[in-house]
């Protein structure tokens, strides 16, 4: 018959692979999470009154000058700053990446 000890021994060796694959495949399944980017051009403040005198063909002005960075945000987080990019081949607006915060790069 096993002592207790040596018995609690040969269980945590069995369970350690276990543990070790669960990890990896609780990582594999959190980095395949699809997560929405937003690109942020700037912001406006306006009040309900001028929101609701908006026609089209009206302006709206940005805290930002043109060309200067946008954020890229991940639920509400900013995550880096980039270029809005124009692909002239495939008629598609983009973002190049200027700046990426290193929480975003784990």
């Amino acid at each position: 018959m096993i002592n207790k000890k040596l018995q609690d021994e040969l269980v945590e060796l069995d369970e350690r692979p276990a543990l070790e694959s669960r990890s990896v495949m609780s990582e594999r399944a959190v980095q395949g999470i699809p997560l929405a980017i937003e690109a942020v051009i700037g912001r406006a403040r306006l009040t309900v009154s001028q929101i609701s005198k908006l026609h089209p063909d009206d302006t709206i002005h940005l805290d930002r000058d043109f060309g200067d960075p946008v954020e890229l945000k991940v639920n509400g987080m900013v995550i880096g700053r980039g270029e809005i990019v124009y692909d002239e081949s495939s008629n598609a607006v983009g973002i190049k990446i200027i700046d990426i915060s290193p929480i975003a790069q784990r």
